[in-house]
């Protein structure tokens, strides 16, 4: 036979090898029974060498039988089957070969056994005949197995059609095909062949295809070819002949018929035969071209969707159908003669429904999660619809936005599916900003949700896919991020998230919040700079206690590191700080930060030397901070006298008298303890120099140190004898010590003590004289006494030497007398956050617990006033509360025990009370004797009788008015809740008897002893509320200066409270002073007033208290801590009194806390401007307060004293401004809307008329570098006022012509950056003048309002700032100012454009047209960008009145968009194949035939 491929040939005819002629098979057989499995072991499944047609008889296959019987057999049995087809159970063999072992694979010589299956089921004997070994597979013939799980074919259960049909031929299953050639070795037999005519030259030498070649052309073509070649004009004529016979070609070949391209056309069929059409659709084996006949009516939207979803229809298919119907529908909208603008907007709307219709298609097989099938129609449903968007089938901006709500709006429950849909269009969706910013923020809600859900722990695998996705994002769409509002809701849960996770992916969020963080309008919203926060986290150590993270958190707040310690020492030496706290807090975090390498000794110095520390400054915190650090060994004293010495020496005495220079003072007050010989020589010649002796210094150590040595008879330790000589005893005169000690002297006598302190712990005890009690607090007495401790503990207060009595603290802790352990620890409260500071606390805490702990085991009993002081320290202590609670029960415990033991005869308070009086005595012991509780009765009886004593004792005796307090305090442990109730009760009766003594002498030891607290005198006296005042005739002015006094003041009650009582009282006051900042502003208010107001014995004490130091210490403390609080409560209020004085008053204490310079000056508002820094921001603040409340009183109803005003802030400002001072712009939001407003229209004015002009001429000198100055001053204005911004009203035409200046302005810069400029014009233009614009535009993007106008004026600044973001893009050199100016404009376009609506938005797209192809643009604006926009139609039109070169026409090529009609896109449109019967006409391409 011939091997002959299947072209163009007329319908032909192929015979079996047993004559029979194939018929086409029907289409309800199996894919079994038309395709041959490739596999042997298939292949042998399926009989494929068994006869089992043959009468019933079984066939048994042969060893020995050739390939060729074999495949005929084959042949012979298939083509039985597709003629007469048996019932299934028949046609498919129910037994299976034998398999090899499980586990083993199948070696070549495991034959499969074949068994009769019709022996099997009657009962015979299996036959075990050896099947012979299968032949190889033929090349071609059999079709590759399909890969993955086939798709069931639908069934035809419709009769066989018996109607006569047209004889067709078709090519054999079994024919191999190759696709160049077709089918192989098939030609059918017709009779009339050439090959079937028999002549003598076929018998001999067989039929060939093709002619006997002639001699010539078996032989070489050189001696035919060579001679023409050899020619010159050979090669020319070869080219000429190749040419023209492909024109010919071209000629003849080439397409010129119109395109006869319809779509299939839509008929009116039953139900049965839609379906029926519908089943044939789904099987692939039957042509589209068979289906493209006819398509029945009614599939289409929805139906079609869902009929292809349960028919299971190939997406190729369904695709295909789908363009059929929108081909036609489409082309009805041109048959109804519509045109124009009318068709393209049916066309439009009908692409729109069916893109509603995809939609509501998903969400309903979204909707059905959970039900059987789900997964197999999920994933054809986001198949198909992925489908029609890749071939650009659906309206895609209404498909996306419907896919990013469906994710904003989606549950939880539904979210993982909504994110695998999303993810699916995830790269479209980033191409534009609108779904991209939207997508982003999506996510991030989802993720908050779920980080914020109770069952996060359960959630966690969605808060990982979360943020995963969020991880992508950000790391490849960092522009979808810059959503400063969207971001300022997600930023903590973003970086707490992301940063903890990958340190690495900490720099893109750093990114992404700086792009964001350009956008906070709010000064409030902004981040302060580091020296800002640095002085915030100081302030906060002067009321907590120091955190041994501060060094650290303050080290790592900027890279400046010369600016982090030139901060500390402007904070710890200004006047605006008060305390000694400071000192230790920044001796500690410079010595932490010289362990990292930090020159300490250069920065002090550097320090001295500068002209920062001469206003404000307060020079013996100065001196005390550098006197600490040399103690440690952190200031160089030898590096400090070089220093010195090379800045001239010292010869004046005014460079080191008290009140000369810090850098020349220090030297006097340098300790000198641990200085060498050689330099405290040095230091003694410098001195001597400036006629200051050192030998009065160390005269007056001498009188001090005999001065305490004398007041501490109990710490004689022989070490001392010198001090207590005759002649040293009678040289000291001092009466106390001195107030004005220099810090040399200081820190000399803080040795001093300490030392002694020190010797006299090591000291052996006295052994008592009842030396048979062998119990161990009977072994020996303390090394140094509670009287003692306390004067040693008073002389450092006085010296300010606490890191001196931390150490005697230490030192005394060894000491087992309760009160001097009890001492230490109200030492430790009461200066709670200078230990902190110093480091000592927690060490000192930690061994008084110990002691506590040690004592308790000896002594089988709790000291009660030990465990006072510790119970009270502790609950001091943020991180000790659980020992705190520990301590309260156990002091509980200790009381209830106290209680019971109170009848013992032996008890020393009831000795006391027996002195008194015998019928009081006996009522008290027969009460106490009943055991450790009391009824109410009882108590309140014993109460009275009590107090009705204390009363007594006030005029008597102050031990009986001690041993009543005490005997309070005792009856308060059985019932501590009534009892308060009780007294209570009693300070509100006491407080209206006039003829009483003050607060201080009645409250102060109740106070002391506990029975009472600060805060309940203070309710009693109405400040807690002040609606309900105290009943009956009071005299509150009275009351008011002595609750002032019995808050602040300190004790004088020798006879009455012991030293160490007096001192718990002190501590009492600053808890209270603390606790309820509050209630002390109302009663300070209420003393202030009445000092001025009414004549009383203590108006004069209480001015002279409202003139001390302390009392301005407690100012500074509260204005630290809320200057609003301050101002509000205590300030406003006396500013608004009717008393002349009042105000006078507090104006001059609020100057005096301003300025500590001078104090007479009145302050200004140009002066308070140019005070006014970080340091002394709070007082400022409180002046500004008081100012505008004073001109408020005095303008009221005065225009013209207003505009003065704002003319006065307008000069007062710039001239702050033009000195180059940055923190009057704090001041600024305390100001009156009404200011801020008036300064921010005037600088906004100011700031757009500096810009320049294109149309002037650059040698005017627009760009000149004091306009540019100016303008940048102008914008710090600008920023400072910003918040009157978001406080002004409805908009206004002010904001609107606002926006055009803008608008202008940006405009007229592109204009300048785009055209020719000199150099130096373009550099200022690039450096200065756009980031200028760029910031103020920034500022002010809320100018842009929701209104028409606006809008407009919002789109043309989008357009001018993506055209100079191209310009940009454009220059020729890239530096990181240029990148970050890039970035900025970028941002700002971006902010801009979120709220522009739709509208405005195509309409910027049609303006940039040609600049669309930059992707950062389409991003923008959002441009779907049609990708078969490209394509035009290329069109010559003859121009007759030009001619060419040969005499012709002159052609004009004229170029038109093509648009592709997509939905016409159809792959075997007809059953009929056609010359160009394509949807795209083969004209256009100028095609050929071939």
């Amino acid at each position: 036979m011939t091997t002959r491929p299947v072209g163009r040939q007329p319908p032909q005819r192929s015979l079996s090898s047993t004559g029979a002629i194939h018929q086409r098979p029907p289409p309800h057989r199996t894919p079994s029974q038309q395709f041959t499995s490739s596999s042997p072991t298939r292949r042998g499944n399926d009989a494929g060498f068994v006869d089992l047609t043959l009468d019933g008889e079984v066939a048994r296959p042969r060893i020995g039988t050739s390939r060729l019987r074999v495949e005929i057999s084959t042949d012979s049995k298939q083509a039985d089957a597709v003629e007469s087809p048996r019932p299934s159970s028949a046609a498919t063999p129910t037994w299976r070969p034998s398999l090899p072992p499980r586990g083993r694979p199948q070696l070549h010589f495991d034959v499969p056994s074949v068994i009769n299956p019709r022996s099997a089921q009657e009962g015979g004997q299996h036959d075990n005949t050896i099947k012979p070994m299968p032949l190889p597979v033929r090349p071609g013939q059999y079709a590759p197995p399909l890969s993955g799980k086939q798709r069931p074919l639908p069934t035809n259960t419709n009769k066989k059609d018996a109607r006569p049909k047209p004889y067709t031929l078709e090519v054999p299953a079994m024919a191999p095909h190759y696709s160049p050639n077709g089918h192989a070795d098939f030609y059918p037999w017709t009779g009339n062949h050439p090959e079937d005519q028999f002549s003598e030259p076929v018998i001999r030498q067989g039929y060939f295809d093709k002619a006997q070649m002639t001699q010539n052309e078996t032989g070489s073509a050189r001696a035919t070819i060579i001679p023409a070649l050899k020619h010159k004009t050979g090669l020319q004529m070869l080219s000429a002949l190749f040419t023209n016979v492909l024109a010919q070609r071209r000629a003849h070949g080439q397409i010129h018929s119109a395109s006869t391209f319809k779509p299939p056309p839509r008929v009116t069929v039953t139900d049965t035969k839609r379906e029926m059409w519908l089943k044939d659709l789904a099987n692939p084996t039957i042509s589209l071209r068979r289906l493209s006949r006819s398509i029945p009516h009614g599939i289409r939207g929805k139906v079609l969707l869902e009929q292809s979803l349960s028919k299971n229809i190939p997406l190729e298919r369904a695709v295909w159908l789908a363009k059929c119907v929108g081909a036609n529908e489409l082309r009805s909208f041109r048959r109804k003669g519509v045109s124009g603008t009318f068709a393209m907007g049916g066309e439009a709307k009908w692409i729109r429904d069916f893109t509603v219709c995809v939609e509501q298609f998903l969400e309903s097989i979204v909707g059905s999660c959970g039900e059987k099938d789900f997964k197999t129609r999920i994933t054809y449903a986001i198949r198909l619809a992925t489908y029609f968007h890749a071939e650009h089938l659906l309206d895609r901006e209404h498909y996306m936005d419907w896919l990013v709500s469906s994710l904003e709006n989606s549950p939880q429950a539904k979210l993982p599916m909504w994110i695998l849909i999303t993810q699916v269009y995830w790269k479209d969706l980033l191409k534009y900003r609108k779904y991209g910013r939207r997508l982003s923020a999506a996510l991030m809600n989802h993720l908050a949700e779920v980080l914020k859900h109770t069952d996060h722990d359960i959630l966690a695998p969605l808060s990982d896919r979360l943020k995963s996705l969020l991880r992508g994002l950000m790391s490849t769409n960092t522009d979808s991020f810059v959503s400063p509002k969207v971001w300022a809701l997600h930023r903590e849960t973003i970086r707490s998230t992301f940063g903890s996770e990958d340190p690495q992916f900490l720099p893109i969020l750093v990114t992404i919040d700086r792009r964001n963080s350009r956008f906070t309008t709010t000064g409030a919203m902004k981040e302060p700079p580091p020296r800002k926060r640095l002085i915030r986290a100081l302030d906060r150590s002067l009321s907590e206690p120091f955190s041994n993270d501060l060094p650290r958190t303050c080290w790592d707040m900027d890279g400046d590191k010369n600016m982090l310690i030139l901060a500390i020492l402007e904070w710890s030496t200004s006047s605006y700080r008060p305390g000694n706290t400071k000192t230790f807090v920044a001796a500690r975090m410079m010595r932490y930060w010289a362990k990292l390498g930090t020159d300490i000794t250069g920065a002090i110095l550097d320090f001295l030397d500068s002209t920062s520390h001469t206003s404000g400054t307060n020079k013996p915190a100065l001196f005390h901070l550098v006197s600490e650090l040399v103690r440690s060994d952190h200031f160089s004293t030898p590096r400090y006298l070089q220093w010195l010495i090379a800045r001239g020496g010292i010869y004046n005495p005014a460079d080191v008298a008290e009140d000369g220079p810090p850098s020349t003072r220090l030297l006097a007050e340098l300790p000198m303890s641990n200085a060498s010989e050689s330099i405290s020589g040095l230091r003694t010649a410098l001195l001597g120099r400036a006629d200051l002796s050192t030998d009065d210094e160390e005269d007056l150590i001498q009188d001090c140190l005999v001065f305490m040595n004398r007041n501490l008879p109990g710490m004689q330790t022989g070490v001392d004898l010198d001090l207590e000589s005759k002649d040293c005893a009678e040289s000291s005169n001092l009466a106390e010590l001195p107030r004005d000690l220099s810090r040399t002297i200081k820190s000399e006598l803080g040795h001093w003590l300490r030392h002694k302190v020190r010797l006299q712990m090591v000291q052996p005890t006295i052994p008592p004289l009842d030396d048979w009690d062998a119990s161990p607090m009977k072994g020996g007495s303390s090394a140094i006494t509670g009287s003692d401790f306390n004067t040693v503990r008073g002389y450092l207060e006085d010296l300010d030497d606490y890191s001196m009595l931390a150490d005697v603290l230490k030192i005394v802790t060894s000491s087992n007398d309760t009160e001097v352990l009890a001492s230490c620890t109200d030492t430790l409260d009461l200066h709670l956050e200078t230990f902190a500071a110093i480091g000592a606390l927690n060490g000192l805490f930690d061994i008084l617990m110990a002691r506590l702990r040690a004592l308790t085991e000896e002594t089988d009993s709790v000291p009660r006033g030990f465990l006072v002081s510790l119970s009270d320290l502790a609950s001091r202590l943020p991180q000790e509360n659980i020992i705190a609670q520990q301590l309260a029960q156990e002091l509980a415990r200790s009381d209830r025990k106290t209680a019971a033991d109170a009848c013992s005869p032996v008890s020393d308070h009831m000795a006391i009370v027996e002195t008194a009086e015998v019928d009081f005595t006996d009522e008290i012991e027969k009460v106490l004797a009943s055991g450790n509780s009391m009824d109410q009765t009882t108590l309140e009886r014993l109460f009275r009788r009590i107090i009705l004593r204390l009363e007594e004792s006030w005029e008597k005796s102050p031990e009986q008015h001690r041993s009543c307090a005490l005997l309070l305090t005792r009856l308060r442990t059985f019932d501590a809740k009534q009892f308060d109730v009780l007294m209570g009760a009693w300070a509100n009766r006491i407080l209206q008897v006039e003829s009483r003594p003050g607060m201080m002498e009645v409250f102060g030891p109740l106070i002391s002893f506990g029975c009472l607290t600060i805060h309940d005198v203070v309710t009693s006296c109405g400040v807690g509320n002040e609606q309900q005042p105290l009943e009956g005739s009071v005299d509150k002015p009275a009351i008011s200066q002595e609750l002032l006094h019995l808050l602040v003041a300190q004790c004088d009650l020798p006879e009455v409270m012991k030293l160490e009582e007096t001192y718990r009282l002190r501590i009492k006051q600053a808890h209270a002073q603390k606790d309820f900042p509050m209630d002390i502003l109302v009663v300070i208010r209420q003393a202030f007033e009445a000092s001025f107001t009414t004549r009383h014995l203590r108006s004069f004490d209480v001015r002279a208290l409202f003139a001390s130091q302390d009392m301005y210490n407690i100012y500074q403390y509260h204005i630290l801590r809320d200057a609003v609080a301050f101002t509000q409560k205590l300030i406003m209020p006396l500013l608004q009194s009717s008393n002349s004085a009042v105000v006078d008053a507090i104006n001059t204490t609020i100057d005096k806390l301003l300025s500590t310079s001078s104090v007479g000056e009145p302050i200004t508002t140009e002066l308070l401007l140019n005070i006014a820094d970080d340091l002394s921001l709070p007082f400022c603040q409180v002046k500004l307060a008081s100012m505008l409340q004073a001109r408020d009183t005095v303008m009221e109803g005065d225009n013209s004293s207003q505009a003065e005003h704002l003319a006065e802030f307008d000069h007062a400002i710039e001239s702050a401004v033009e000195a180059g001072r940055t923190t009057w712009a704090s001041i600024i939001p305390l100001l009156d809307i009404s200011i801020s407003q008036h300064l921010r229209r005037r600088a906004d004015t100011q700031f757009l008329g500096l810009f320049p002009n294109p149309k002037a001429n650059s040698s005017d000198g627009p760009w000149m570098s004091n306009r540019i100055t100016r303008a940048e001053n102008l914008l710090r204005i600008v920023d400072a006022t910003t918040h009157s911004i978001s406080a002004s009203p409805s908009p206004d035409s002010s904001s609107t012509s606002l926006a055009s200046d803008m608008v202008i302005a940006l405009n007229s810069t592109w204009l300048l950056l785009a055209n020719t400029q000199p150099q130096e014009t373009r550099d200022a233009i690039i450096s200065k003048w756009l980031p200028l614009l760029l910031s103020f535009m920034t500022i002010h993007v809320g100018a842009f309002e929701a209104t028409k106008q606006g809008h407009e004026s919002r789109a043309k600044a989008t357009l001018a700032l993506s055209a100079v973001f191209l310009q940009l893009q454009a220059l020729d050199t890239s530096t990181e100012a240029i990148d970050n100016l890039i970035e900025q404009t970028y941002d700002l376009a971006l902010n801009l454009v979120d709220g522009l609506p739709e509208d405005m938005r195509q309409q910027c797209i049609r303006s940039l047209r040609d600049t669309t192809s930059s992707p950062p643009i389409s991003y923008l604006f959002s441009i779907a960008a049609n990708p078969t926009e490209w394509l035009v139609l290329s069109q010559k039109d003859k121009m007759r009145s030009v001619t060419g070169a040969d005499g012709k026409p002159a052609e004009k090529e004229k170029l038109t968009p093509f648009p592709l009609k997509r939905w016409e896109m159809l792959g075997e449109p007809t059953p009929n194949v056609g010359e160009n019967d394509t949807s795209l006409s083969l004209t256009l391409f100028a095609a050929r035939r071939g």
